[in-house]
């Protein structure tokens, strides 16, 4: 495995507790989704692995993350960056007053040791977003979200990353969009062998895309298996493939805490 996060406790302000004995596992070259509702904890525990964490007053305060058999989760952000494990953050963070290849630039400044060189980068992230190399004389700010949206990933590989964390890389993106970025994101993984931690709302694109799946409810992990089986599971149908046997679709809050608690926890 090349993470390995061990029952961690992660709290906001040494008092907020919103991870509560998370486990989950990323084999060496492997894809595996995070699910859950807005507010589940899913960001917070990509945070956690990327050391993000300690710049927004938290913690990891029980448990550990290891990468690559190293524990991380009490290093800075800088030293895990350049281990290796970089993350796009949600909400597509361009620097909006650079380039698109400033911004892609920035990446290499913390790429880690014997990566690759920065004219070699370029190369490999225009070649796998070809409409970068039409944009990259042109402000962030003013292109497109999904430009932008390839902009952050491209400068993620930027670093040449062994584990990136994917932060709901949907969000915002017409329908099109977002198939050409997964299948973008897809070959990336395939190609470069890179490990993917995915965090993302729409659970049938994850679930096509990685082939194992945890869910996350209220800071803690309520199911993990094989995306196959996920999908075939009643409640993951219900409340976040919107599907029922009889073709109608549920709210996921149409049905208690409690009782959803119950059933996948037998």
């Amino acid at each position: 495995m090349i993470l390995k996060i061990n029952n961690i406790e992660v709290k906001y302000h040494e008092v907020i507790l919103v991870i509560k004995g998370v486990s989950i596992e990323v084999p060496d070259g492997g894809i595996v989704a995070l699910l859950g509702a807005n507010g589940a904890g899913k960001s917070t525990t990509l945070k956690a692995v990327s050391g993000l964490l300690n710049h927004e007053d938290g913690e990891v305060t029980d448990g550990s993350i290891e990468f690559m058999g190293e524990r991380i989760d009490k290093m800075r952000a800088e030293r895990i960056a350049r281990m290796g494990i970089v993350q796009v953050i949600e909400g597509r963070r361009v620097f909006e007053h650079l380039t698109v290849e400033q911004n892609l630039k920035v990446g290499a400044h913390m790429k880690k040791k014997g990566g690759r060189s920065i004219k070699d980068g370029l190369e490999m992230v225009y070649n796998y977003f070809p409409r970068l190399k039409e944009k990259r004389n042109e402000i962030a700010g003013f292109i497109s979200g999904g430009e932008q949206q390839m902009t952050v990933v491209g400068r993620a590989l930027m670093t040449s990353p062994r584990l990136i964390l994917l932060d709901e890389p949907s969000m915002g993106l017409a329908p099109l969009l977002i198939h050409e970025i997964f299948n973008i994101i897809t070959r990336l993984h395939k190609d470069e062998n890179i490990s993917i931690l995915l965090v993302e709302q729409n659970a049938k694109l994850a679930l096509n895309v990685a082939p194992y799946a945890y869910v996350m409810e209220n800071g803690r992990i309520v199911m993990n298996d094989t995306a196959e089986k996920l999908r075939q599971n009643p409640d993951i149908k219900d409340f976040y493939l919107g599907l029922k046997d009889h073709g109608g679709r549920k709210n996921f809050r149409d049905v208690k805490h409690y009782k959803r608690r119950k059933r996948w926890l037998t």
